[in-house]
């Protein structure tokens, strides 16, 4: 049944335990296994169980990530008990989530009498931890209800939902950005959480999170100005204060999620991101081999920077490390890792990423120069000879499956076998040999076909393209 209807085991339970209540309230009898269901049973489940919410159910990952964001700023001592009641499970279902986040390296619950699952980390990790939590949350129905249940229903979700909408408008006009209404919600509930925090611990001072130097960058900011007009929103709609380090925290993850308009792209503050932002571009157009006039490869740089200076912020403060709607280009993820380093000695890159980039910012970059690449001009194809005497429709079925499947851009050129070595003179010009004869000489990389044609055959020739065009890239990158 959950194959069928694509949920979990655990939600099936959940779901006939919820029928079989209203069925024993009715006088009826239980939904059990080999027995037909009746007229009767069926009229009752469709009348009471449409007026039941559809999204109290939660997986074993969404309760971890709300558990886990309520230990990080806790609003109360949370105990097993306490999530029991929360999450309406059992006593070893919680122990088991606990028992999962022991496991991790960072965040590792621990518990006592007096405070109940605490972290060991800082406020500033915590806060860190507590968004990207929420990001990974964003499209699950389930969060809102249990969310408000640790509110202590004093917060509504209609209220919650209104100041959201508020937030969107205010990026839409003060930033000329728009930010999602799943990303507006994830904000708000940050807010919420943070402010409700706030009150009980009382973080007045901005430079218990953020040295001062940070204090003026970020109020200088018009991202800050928003967070001053959300304030007013949370204020007046929620009745919670925003301090003055919760709105720079909130500063900072505008300034993560949101490209900005550029406005200020030819300002001091960004002067190094913009050389930087040159460097990698020539890299490459160079280790790509395409060819563009100045006025593209200008914008493509300014596209690169643009990505950067959130990146900067969110390397440099740690502020977010969840990113949505990502493409993975491996070809050009390959390229851009290479490009990278070779910029490890590079004195700009260290003092700006010390750390280096993330891998889902790789990956966001990588599909920038991905779409540039598509609009000008061809990258470097995988150059594959097939040399082979099986029959012709042996060979249009791979060259089908290489054209349609492959992982990398190829040329496939085919050539019967004569048992003579005229036809190969250019044999060491390809980068991949593919055949099924072993009196085939070559210094190049050979995929021997098996006796056998099979599914895991053509996945591992795709494997062994791939390996193959990483390593040519790898190779044009230290050429570079």
């Amino acid at each position: 049944m959950a194959d069928m209807l694509n949920i979990s085991t655990r939600k099936i339970y959940s779901l006939l335990q919820l029928a079989n209540s209203e069925l024993n309230l009715e006088h009826q009898p239980y939904l059990v296994p080999n027995t037909k269901i009746v007229k009767e049973q069926i009229s009752i489940l469709t009348t009471n169980l449409s007026l039941t919410p559809s999204d109290q159910y939660v997986n074993s990952y969404e309760r971890q990530l709300i558990m886990d964001i309520c230990i990080a700023l806790p609003l109360k001592k949370w105990t097993l008990s306490e999530f029991q009641s929360l999450f309406n499970v059992s006593r070893n279902t919680v122990l088991r989530n606990i028992s999962d986040l022991k496991k991790r390296e960072k965040f590792k619950p621990e518990f006592s009498k007096k405070n109940g699952f605490e972290f060991k980390e800082s406020l500033y990790e915590s806060l860190v931890h507590v968004y990207n939590n929420l990001v990974k949350l964003r499209y699950s129905n389930n969060y809102p209800n249990h969310f408000i249940r640790i509110f202590d229903e004093t917060i509504s979700h209609s209220k919650l939902l209104l100041v959201s909408k508020q937030l969107q408008k205010m990026c839409e006009e003060s930033l000329e950005k728009p930010i999602s209404a799943s990303t507006a919600m994830v904000l708000t509930f940050f807010c919420t959480i943070t402010s409700l925090y706030d009150a009980q611990h009382h973080i007045s001072e901005p430079n218990k999170l953020f040295e001062d130097s940070d204090v003026i960058a970020l109020k200088n900011r018009i991202e800050y100005n928003v967070s001053e007009d959300f304030s007013v929103a949370i204020k007046e709609s929620l009745s919670l204060n925003m301090s003055i380090p919760m709105k720079l925290f909130f500063t900072l993850q505008l300034l993560s999620i949101s490209k900005e308009k550029d406005t200020h792209f030819n300002s001091h503050a960004f002067l190094d991101l913009l050389i930087l932002s040159e460097r990698i571009v020539d890299l490459f157009m160079n280790n790509a081999q395409i060819e563009s006039n100045s006025g593209d490869k200008k914008k493509l740089t300014r596209e690169v920077q643009t990505q950067l200076k959130p990146f900067w912020y969110s390397v440099n403060y740690k502020s977010i490390t969840e990113y949505e709607y990502l493409y993975h280009a491996h070809t050009f993820e390959n390229l851009l890792n290479g490009i990278l380093t070779s910029l490890a000695d590079d004195t700009l890159y260290k003092n700006l990423f010390n750390s280096g980039l993330l891998p889902d910012q790789i990956t966001i970059l990588s599909m920038i120069f991905y779409n540039f690449s598509l609009s000008h001009g061809k990258i470097k194809k995988l150059k594959i000879l097939m040399v082979t005497s099986l029959p012709i429709y042996s060979q249009n079925l791979f060259k089908s499956v290489i054209k349609k499947h492959s992982s990398v851009p190829c040329r496939l050129t085919i050539r019967h076998w004569d048992n003579t070595d005229k036809s190969l003179t250019d044999i060491n010009s390809f980068d991949l040999i593919i055949t099924e004869l072993t009196q085939v000489n070559s210094n190049r990389p050979t995929f021997l076909i098996d006796n056998e044609l099979t599914d895991s055959e053509f996945e591992r020739l795709n494997n062994v393209m791939y390996q193959v065009y990483g390593e040519i890239y790898k190779s044009s990158s230290t050429k570079s």
